[in-house]
């Protein structure tokens, strides 16, 4: 294997602060690291890659999903969140495990395919998928799903309940504690699923263990007033009161927090992951990201699960929730694109793991995208920052490096059989609506 590969003649963008133009950026393949960024240092040889027509950029991390739930693509898209959960649940509760490894499967194919690195994940998590996940050359903060001490969470795939997910958390953590790729998080689902006792367990569990927490926070007004009228607070206050916030947590949504709740969420080690799509497919509301930008909350993106999204395209997350911002609070100045590519960086790869740093640099990992110019959405090339922030799509990106390793070459995926992974996700679904009596089509 070669000690070095070099791509050359891209505009690189090593951060959002930064464009170097008609550069070289190479990396080692046995290191997993950047090895130089600069000028070009001569033509491409004949493993280097000719990047004349390519933005190379740090890879985008999406900071919330539920990856295996690509099997519900469409299955509920438009009625209230109440409805469009039982909906859901009915689905959920006929995946075996197979449909789950499937479902997780075709997730990190769209992941890889829209230039996506590494998500940060709650649902079923064992050792099998995990194994999978580093097959797949990804990155993943997995957190097993808990909904409860007594709660069976997949009871066709798993007998597991919340106590059992709880005690082998630790050990599915040790079992990878030597694998880059992959951590492990505590994952109680929401104040409102699990409850103060619960909560309060998990957070002493997490401060004797270390392991980091990932938990749903005040996505709807309803839960908000819900928490307020039985625990007198919001649900952010609660997981404050219960020691999370002393922990190393990562919240999704936060779309509706009292006075006081930006303050909790703004402490070290806390992140918080906008799903701008997904909260508004929902109807759940727009959050203030700018007021958490303004109280030093460290801020991600995430694109929930294609339940709630239809699709795990970080780019569109990066227009949609820039503009939704803009929108909301009348003034094109209130979140520019650079804080969004940020967001969906450098706060994703927060999010993800401890010191990895989202953006490229000498001695970094080699975790970057390469996206084409030559649409005509790219021209002309005013800022590639500008078309990364408004005009690119997942569909733009032709290779895709994780930790060194090239996972998507010129739009061919080299670690996952895409073919094979989508039929057999065809026939899942077409088994499990059957079962529920729902039309087919395709």
């Amino acid at each position: 294997m070669s000690t070095e590969i070099r791509i050359v003649g891209a505009s690189v963008v090593p951060h959002p602060g930064a464009v170097l133009a008609h550069a070289e950026i190479a990396l080692s393949p046995s290191s997993g690291l950047i090895t130089y960024l600069g000028p070009i240092r001569g033509p491409a040889g004949p493993v280097d890659v000719d990047a004349r027509d390519r933005i190379v950029a740090p890879g985008l991390v999406n900071a919330h999903t539920h990856a295996a739930m690509t099997l519900l693509r469409g299955h509920s898209d438009d009625v209230p969140l109440r409805e469009w959960l039982t909906a859901i649940r009915a689905f959920e509760l006929r995946m075996t495990f197979e449909d789950i490894r499937a479902g997780l499967g075709l997730a990190m194919v769209e992941m890889i395919r829209s230039g996506t690195i590494g998500f940060v994940d709650m649902h079923l998590w064992d050792g099998t998928l995990l194994a999978d996940v580093c097959a797949a050359g990804m990155r993943v903060r997995a957190a097993p799903a808990v909904f409860g001490y007594d709660a069976v969470a997949y009871p066709g795939a798993t007998p597991e309940t919340g106590a059992q997910v709880l005690d082998r958390t630790p050990d599915l953590a040790a079992e990878f504690a030597g694998e880059d790729l992959v951590r492990v998080s505590y994952g109680p689902h929401a104040p409102y699923s699990c409850g103060p006792g619960l909560l309060g367990d998990v957070a002493s569990r997490a401060a004797v263990n270390g392991l980091g927490v990932h938990i749903h926070l005040s996505e709807t007004r309803a839960e908000v007033d819900e928490s307020i009228d039985r625990h007198g607070i919001s649900p952010i206050a609660l997981a404050g009161r219960l020691g999370l916030f002393a922990l190393r947590t990562h919240v999704a949504h936060a779309v509706h927090p009292r006075p006081g709740d930006h303050q909790l969420l703004a402490a070290p080690g806390i992140t918080v992951s906008h799903n701008p799509i997904s909260n508004l497919k929902l109807g759940a509301g727009i959050a203030p990201i700018a007021d958490y930008r303004t109280a030093g909350v460290a801020l991600a993106l995430g694109s929930d699960s294609v339940a709630s999204n239809n699709a795990a395209d970080l780019f569109q997350e990066i227009k949609i929730g820039t503009l939704l911002q803009r929108g909301a609070h009348h003034d094109p100045g209130v979140q520019s694109g650079l804080e969004a590519l940020a967001m969906a960086t450098s706060g994703g790869a927060a999010a993800l793991a401890d010191r990895l740093p989202g953006r490229l640099g000498v001695g970094e990992p080699a975790d970057l995208v390469m996206v084409d110019t030559t649409a005509p959405s790219a021209t002309p090339m005013t800022d590639p920052r500008s078309f990364l922030a408004f005009a690119a799509t997942g569909a733009d990106v032709t290779d895709v490096f994780i930790a060194g390793r090239r996972v998507l070459e010129d739009r061919r995926l080299t670690t996952l059989d895409e073919q094979a992974i989508r039929a057999d996700v065809g026939e899942r679904v077409r088994r499990i609506r059957t079962e529920l009596g729902l039309p087919l089509f395709g």
